[in-house]
Formats: C-alpha cells, structure tokens, sequence
C-alpha cells in the first residue's frame, strides 16, 4: 500500500479568503470540494453551528484514501442573538447590513483539523467581537456596490472595505474567515511523521 500524502493540507472550502490566509502562513495546501451542506439550526449556539459544519465540512472533503491533512472551516456573524449566514439576496444583505449598523456583534469561526493517518480531530471555535460602522441606507447601497456581499457571513467583509468597522476585539484574521495563529501552531504540531 502506498503511503499517506503527508506534506499537504488539503482545504475543504472554495473560500478564497481562507486560500490567502493559507498562503500567508506559507503552508502547502489544495483546495478540495466537500459533500457537506451547511443548514443554520437556531436550537444550536454560534459555537455549536460552526464546529457542527466545519467538521462536517472536513468528514465529506472529496480527497483520496491517502490523505492525509484536512481542514474545514466555518464563519457566522451573530447578531442580537441570530445567526448571520451568507446572504441568497442583495435585499436579504441590505436587512443583515442595516442590523448590523453601528452596533457590537461577534463573529465566529469553527475550524476541524483532521489528520486522517491518526483518526485524531481537532475542533476549535475562534470569537471576535466587532463594532460596525453606523452606516445609513444609502449608505449601506453605495457599500454593495463596492463589496459583493452574497458569498460573504453578514454580508460585509472586512479586508475589503475598513471603514465599515471600528472596532474589533480578537483575532482579525478570524474575521476574515480562518484563525491564523491556531491554524500555524495546529500544522506545525500535527506535522509529525506517523
């Protein structure tokens, strides 16, 4: 039997986002499809809804028997006590923007790294709490214009456009989609010959 694929990270997501954030942390990686669908459940908390689909975006990655290295991960904004996930419409972004606006919400992220050749899964959730910007409507229009909001948690994305935040507390890389400390110290970790 041929042995394991060890030196590459294989990412089940199409994120590019998280691709750059890979390459900054200059870790080897390809970017695979997942069988997995999200479905937002208001019985979970922001934590259990993102570890639940990163998991189950790593266990359904579409990669080979020898493997070895998957990661999967998940981002939400939660607001007011709901969940924000990627807008279907630019009026459903405009509703998610406009709550948004000028109030405190946290983004998490969950992250599954799994080493296959061990069986062994690691879970973690990241949270950052943001202050946005207090944006008017037209205001809000002219910022859809700018950053294409449907493939992006709440609508906003962060490394595009600033202004639209004032504050945040925690991890920035978290809020762009994958948190670069823990994913660098999980690599260098699990990087062990079996």
């Amino acid at each position: 039997m041929k042995p394991l694929k060890k030196e590459i990270l294989y990412l089940a997501s199409k994120s590019a986002r998280r691709r750059e954030i890979l390459k900054s942390l200059r870790i080897p990686f390809r970017v695979v499809a997942s069988g997995y669908r999200e479905r937002m459940d208001s019985r979970l908390s922001a934590r259990e809804l993102v570890l639940r689909h990163a998991e189950g975006k790593a266990r359904r990655a579409v990669v080979s028997k020898r493997v070895r290295f998957v990661l999967g991960a998940d981002t939400i904004v939660w607001c007011q006590g709901r969940a924000l996930g990627k807008p279907k419409t630019y009026r459903e972004a405009f509703r998610m923007l406009s709550r948004l606006s000028g109030r405190w919400h946290e983004v998490y992220t969950g992250v599954a790294f799994w080493d296959r050749a061990r069986n062994r899964m690691r879970l973690v959730s990241v949270k950052t709490r943001v202050l946005f910007s207090k944006l008017s409507a037209e205001a809000i229009r002219q910022y859809m214009q700018k950053v294409y909001p449907l493939d992006k948690a709440g609508a906003y994305a962060i490394q595009e456009s600033p202004k639209a935040v004032r504050r945040i507390q925690g991890s920035y890389t978290n809020v762009v989609g994958l948190p670069a400390e823990w994913v660098g110290r999980v690599w260098k970790k699990f990087r062990q010959p079996v």
